[in-house]
């Protein structure tokens, strides 16, 4: 059965040095399981994505942060089974993920990023998740071995939609057990305010949070 999952991708920007300095991953998944490396390379990619200067103190950083009212981060949602993998592709940012839960309510089509472009099929009471443009819109001329690469990873509509739900509790844990954490050196009140605002970033409803 297929999974999905909220992640960002390339955080190959200058990490802070009042964090702990942790290896670079090419794809890091957002969650309650998160570890503080995950942590560290998310708020990495949320400065440096969004032209935030981490070499301050830390309160300096934050409250820049807090200040910005929308961001942009690389990443968004990764589908997954037992041997295959379609994850966000070129320019698919995270902020957008509900944009997928709306798609696939009103069986539409939605920006999964491009170079390849994943798309979605729907058939029946299923969906298909195409690690390429499976209907040649977007990508005309395609190569016979081109083509042959192309392949899906099938949902159940309800399920999926199900799924793309709970994506909204994965990224409220992440910061609670896992984001927050690593912020130790900044006060309950800037976390308080940076909560807010990363609610408001990803489109998040805190309920008994």
């Amino acid at each position: 059965m297929g999974k999905i999952s909220s992640v960002i991708r390339a955080s190959y920007f200058k990490q802070p040095s009042w964090l702990s300095n942790v290896e670079y991953r090419e794809t890091n998944y957002l969650s309650r399981s998160s570890t503080s490396e995950d942590a560290v390379l998310f708020f990495t990619l949320l400065c440096g994505y969004n032209n935030i200067d981490v070499d301050r103190e830390p309160t300096e950083v934050l409250n820049e942060l807090i200040a910005i009212d929308e961001v942009a981060i690389s990443g968004g949602i990764a589908f997954e089974d037992e041997e295959k993998a379609i994850l966000p592709s070129c320019c698919c940012g995270l902020e957008n993920w509900r944009e997928v839960l709306e798609a696939v309510l009103s069986k539409k089509d939605v920006w999964l990023g491009h170079d390849p472009f994943p798309t979605l099929e729907y058939i029946n009471d299923s969906v298909r998740v195409w690690s390429d443009d499976y209907s040649g819109t977007m990508r005309k001329n395609l190569s016979q071995q081109e083509l042959q690469k192309k392949y899906y990873i099938e949902y159940n509509r309800n399920d999926l939609i199900k799924k793309l739900e709970a994506i909204e509790t994965d990224l409220l844990e992440f910061f609670k057990y896992s984001f927050e954490n690593v912020l130790c050196m900044v006060d309950d009140d800037q976390k308080e305010m940076l909560l807010v605002k990363y609610c408001k970033w990803f489109n998040l409803v805190v309920v008994n949070f």
